[in-house]
């Protein structure tokens, strides 16, 4: 049997309470690699943190769950610094922080178009500047983001939430182009439709989101396990060799609907 081993990888997802950073979370940690992932602090979601900090380790992981802005800056470097300072390293990151309201283009204020490129583009550029000197001393990392398959498709429902997830892309080229000489090896995931809570909110009865399924030439939804699965093999020595790539996760809908 062929396995995703990371046995002895420190993972940091950024943005993995719920939904798909959840999944990453999990699936990282049952591969093996001790996982550290990031939430928003809200109080009544430690119900959600302790049920998924529970499933972690009734499958035999360990993970870790600290309460973070991902646009602070100063607090991801911290954050960073902690847990290289810990562990003597860093070996994997997945910025995962996102969100969109969808809406009209015209609608959007120049103070709704930063808060949302904060969330989406800066808060991945944060914990990227705060992990590479660490990665870089080690002459190791994967770095993976997760995109948007609204980079294709225009989707998404937001024109700031699309050029965000956008900007990743092309965050991804340049740490690809300049660090992979250094060991540290990039990929970005352009998810589609995924049934997340996020989803569900968004198309908000069962009917609606039926309507869907026949968009996705595989006849499904995604899971968050779908996306998370292609995290952890590039994560492993299985993805040693891929770099660069935009792989979207979507079933085939991005161009084949």
């Amino acid at each position: 049997m062929l396995p995703i081993d990371l046995q002895g990888r420190i993972a940091l997802v950024v943005g993995g309470s719920r939904g798909i950073g959840a999944a990453v979370a999990e699936v990282l940690a049952q591969a093996g690699a001790f996982v550290t992932f990031t939430h928003t602090g809200n109080p009544q979601h430690r119900s959600r943190l302790d049920e998924l900090l529970a499933r972690i380790r009734d499958r035999g992981g360990q993970a870790v769950e600290v309460p973070l802005d991902a646009r602070d800056a100063a607090g991801t470097t911290s954050l960073v610094d902690r847990m290289a300072k810990q562990y003597d390293k860093i070996d994997i990151l997945v910025p995962n922080v996102g969100g969109n309201v969808p809406g009209p283009a015209e609608n959007v204020t120049h103070e709704e178009w930063q808060r949302a490129l904060d969330l989406n583009l800066t808060s991945a550029f944060n914990c990227v500047h705060a992990v590479l000197p660490h990665m870089v001393r080690a002459r190791y990392g994967r770095i993976i983001f997760i995109g948007s398959s609204a980079l294709y498709s225009g989707g998404g429902g937001a024109i700031d939430y699309a050029a965000g997830k956008a900007g990743l892309t092309g965050m991804m080229m340049y740490l690809a182009k300049e660090y992979a000489r250094k060991g540290i090896v990039t990929n970005i995931i352009h998810p589609g439709l995924i049934d997340t809570d996020l989803l569900r909110a968004r198309y908000s009865d069962e009917a609606t989101r039926a309507k869907l399924i026949p968009q996705v030439p595989v006849g499904r939804l995604g899971t968050p396990e779908d996306v998370a699965g292609i995290v952890a093999f590039l994560a492993s020595p299985l993805g040693d060799y891929i770099c660069a790539q935009s792989i979207l996760v979507d079933g085939g809908r991005t161009f084949f609907r």
